[in-house]
């Protein structure tokens, strides 16, 4: 248990430390950075997508609920922040960080392999169940979102066509996965192979584009919407998810992933948006860093009242 989640560790802190080092040497700059990142949404995350959804395996009535919960969790984040994103008075760019980065949460590169740490592969299964909504409601509403508040620069301009690369590709991927997954057709061995070693390097790419364009501080002046995003994280998201296992009356192991999912810091996502479609890089940073930080002693308080 400790070595894989030193692994899943090491990958996201290298890859993010590897990016910023790049980065700060002028090696990887925001245009390769882009690149990269389109490179591997339009070519590698479709691959990727297709043959998980392909092999995805859910049973249990109450189980369904889990990813439901997920995205009616990472929509109604989207109220309090717009809220306040409107009384203080963010630029556009900054709305669009901070819409973003309310949304999506570490679900996945923490709140899965946290599950993993206390109840071994059945909660790693349920973690990843939950990611589910991730996907449609990122290249869908999340990108949607992030072009409608980018910059309008000449270089933000030619993002428009995100339909077509970054939207329509990896959707494509997982509509393909669902259909031969909901046709029962036999995956082959292989697959599950291949997709072993796409995904560590897929995700590794991600994070060393994202890291390249990453500000470390000093945060002057972030750190009021800082704390307001931690209020929406830690409180806000947790009492929507608590709100909605007990409507769906969820118990055990299902419960508990739904409440530990719902109190995750900003993903590293929203800095993928942000570079792509142009919003505040440095807000976005600041946000992510933040409450990335405070989730470890936050965590300490909280998984002990959620454990079944």
């Amino acid at each position: 248990m400790i070595g894989r989640l030193g692994v899943s560790w090491g990958l996201f802190i290298g890859s993010m430390v590897l990016g910023w080092w790049l980065g700060q040497r002028g090696m990887l700059t925001e245009a390769r950075a882009n690149r990269l990142l389109r490179f591997a949404v339009k070519w590698l995350s479709p691959v990727v997508l297709c043959l998980s959804f392909w092999r995805l395996e859910v049973g249990g009535r109450g189980v369904a609920w889990v990813p439901i919960i997920g995205a009616v969790a990472c929509l109604a984040a989207l109220g309090p922040s717009w809220l306040y994103a409107r009384r203080t008075g963010l630029s556009r760019p900054q709305t669009g960080s901070f819409l973003t980065c309310a949304m999506f949460s570490n679900v996945g590169y923490i709140g899965a392999f946290v599950a993993f740490a206390f109840f071994g592969e059945s909660g790693y299964g349920l973690g990843v169940w939950y990611l589910v909504y991730f996907s449609p409601c990122f290249y869908l509403i999340g990108m949607t979102i992030a072009e409608r508040f980018g910059s309008q620069t000449p270089d933000a301009a030619a993002t428009s066509p995100f339909s077509e690369e970054l939207r329509l590709f990896p959707f494509a991927g997982m509509i393909v996965g669902s259909l031969l997954n909901l046709t029962h057709c036999p995956r082959p061995e292989v697959f599950g192979w291949i997709n072993h070693v796409l995904i560590p390097i897929d995700t590794a790419i991600h994070l060393t584009a994202i890291g390249s364009q990453i500000h470390v501080g000093p945060f002057t002046g972030f750190w009021k919407p800082a704390l307001a995003m931690s209020a929406v994280k830690f409180f806000y998201t947790p009492l929507v998810s608590w709100g909605l296992a007990c409507v769906t009356r969820l118990d055990g192991l299902p419960r508990f992933v739904v409440l530990l999912q719902g109190a995750m810091p900003v993903a590293v996502s929203p800095l993928m948006l942000a570079v792509v479609f142009r919003l505040d890089r440095r807000f976005s940073s600041a946000l992510w860093l933040v409450t990335n930080l405070l989730a470890i002693p936050w965590l300490f308080l909280y998984i002990p009242l959620i454990r079944p």
